[in-house]
């Protein structure tokens, strides 16, 4: 009898250390995830601008480089690239550097 209370007890120990300490969000409650790309060039000052504000923030981004990059070139040209840096957040262009218009997106996502 006591090998099956000790076996009960050690169940239940199991199941509560195993629950979440933090409240499970569904999906549905859940912002959505953050894709950022970044095409610039090596002597553009305003993407040095940009990659130093998103690390300060320390966002994940994928830059491309449209200098040394065919591909990164062509997609450049197919979202209307005419200058860097070209920024896509979730698809959103936003051509240059402009903080305010990427906080007030990136808070869509927050």
């Amino acid at each position: 009898m006591f090998r099956h209370i000790g076996f009960a007890m050690v169940l239940v120990a199991v199941v509560v250390f195993a629950m979440p300490l933090t409240p499970q969000v569904s999906a549905a409650e859940r912002p959505p995830a953050v894709q950022i790309v970044m095409y610039t060039t090596q002597t553009c000052g305003y993407c040095v601008k940009a990659r130093n504000w998103l690390q300060e923030r320390n966002l994940q981004w994928d830059e491309r480089d449209i200098e040394t990059s065919p591909e990164a070139f062509a997609q450049w040209k197919s979202h209307g690239g005419m200058g860097t840096p070209l920024i896509l957040v979730n698809g959103k262009r936003f051509a240059g550097f402009a903080p305010d218009a990427l906080e007030a997106e990136l808070a869509k996502f927050r």
